[in-house]
């Protein structure tokens, strides 16, 4: 009697370690599956794309930049900076693209030491994308005769297909041993032809090039307001493989003297940057930045700035440029 009664305890006592056993299996496969559904849902929001392109018969270069998190700032935001080096890298990657890994420019440009040189480029931004974002950056070009040409770009962002900014440049063929312009080989005018994209220029047919304003004229006018001057010392890092500063150094130079007040207050949404001189490694450069009274409208403020050499004794102007902020 004994021994049935101890048998039965054990039965029940196995059995109910037994739905236990079955319970916790269905816990964990549930689990499981619960897992698996959200590494898909992670994985899915992480779109993939097609990082480079030719379109419009192979006249237009299209590329796809994931805004890094190097990239962006307190905010999460990429900055003016973060969008002058991507429309630089997408230009230079259109240059790879029709000329071979590594190269510039044409072969018969190379022949007889000439080069592109951006002179002026006007950026203007609707939207900053956020870490994360993908922009889509197409970019064309447009010889303008033998000695010059512009360059256009279009930035898209990749998940909404709303445009998030624009911008376009002047470019000017420069002979790198006389150091002056120069005119392009007869061969390379003919190649541009069908590399060319010749359509309504990007900011639009009534699009004028302005004179920009003198900071350091502005700052001479008593009652104006104006920086502290920041200097900067060139570095190896700061140079191109050109041997003289990235042009997007200047751009970030020239920002550094816009004070905190400004940038508390409003966003800056246009940069217009005409380049004037060369800058190389030891140069010593002097940032300042002035508000031009005269040309701010309504909300909107405008700056005018100016990047000198103080190593020259000329003092030599190496860029002047303008930005445009709004309001917050």
């Amino acid at each position: 009697m004994t021994n049935n009664k101890n048998r039965n305890v054990i039965r029940r006592r196995n059995e109910r370690t037994k739905r236990k056993t079955n319970a916790t299996g269905a816990a964990a496969a549930a689990s499981a599956v619960e897992e698996e559904e959200e590494a898909k849902n992670t994985t899915e929001q992480v779109p993939t794309w097609a990082a480079r392109e030719f379109t419009e018969e192979g006249r237009v270069f299209t590329e796809t930049f994931p805004i890094r998190f190097d990239e962006v700032g307190p905010n999460k935001l990429a900055d003016m900076g973060t969008m002058a080096r991507i429309s630089q890298e997408c230009a230079c990657n259109h240059a790879q693209g029709l000329w071979g890994r590594s190269q510039s420019m044409p072969e018969d440009m190379r022949k007889v030491d000439m080069a592109w040189v951006c002179t002026r480029l006007h950026l203007d931004i609707f939207e900053y994308p956020k870490w994360g974002d993908q922009v889509v950056v197409k970019t064309w070009f447009e010889s303008q005769g033998r000695v010059a040409a512009r360059r256009d770009w279009d930035l898209v962002n990749n998940e909404t297909e709303k445009r998030v900014g624009k911008a376009t440049s002047q470019w000017i063929a420069f002979n790198l041993k006389t150091r002056r312009m120069g005119r392009i080989p007869s061969q390379v005018v003919e190649d541009f032809q069908l590399q060319q994209w010749c359509n309504e220029p990007i900011m639009g047919s009534e699009y004028e090039v302005e004179k920009l304003p003198d900071a350091r004229d502005i700052g001479a006018i008593e009652g104006s307001q104006c920086s502290v001057p920041v200097v900067h010392y060139t570095r190896r890092s700061d140079l191109d493989m050109n041997g003289h500063v990235n042009n997007c150094i200047y751009t970030e130079w020239l920002l550094e003297s816009v004070p905190q007040s400004y940038r508390d207050e409003y966003e800056l949404k246009e940069l217009i940057i005409e380049f004037k001189a060369e800058c190389n490694f030891g140069d010593v450069i002097e940032a300042v930045c002035c508000e031009d009274t005269s040309s701010n409208v309504g909300d909107s403020v405008f700056l005018a700035h100016t990047l000198t050499k103080k190593s020259d004794e000329k003092q030599t102007e190496v860029v002047r440029a303008r930005t445009i902020w709004a309001k917050r």
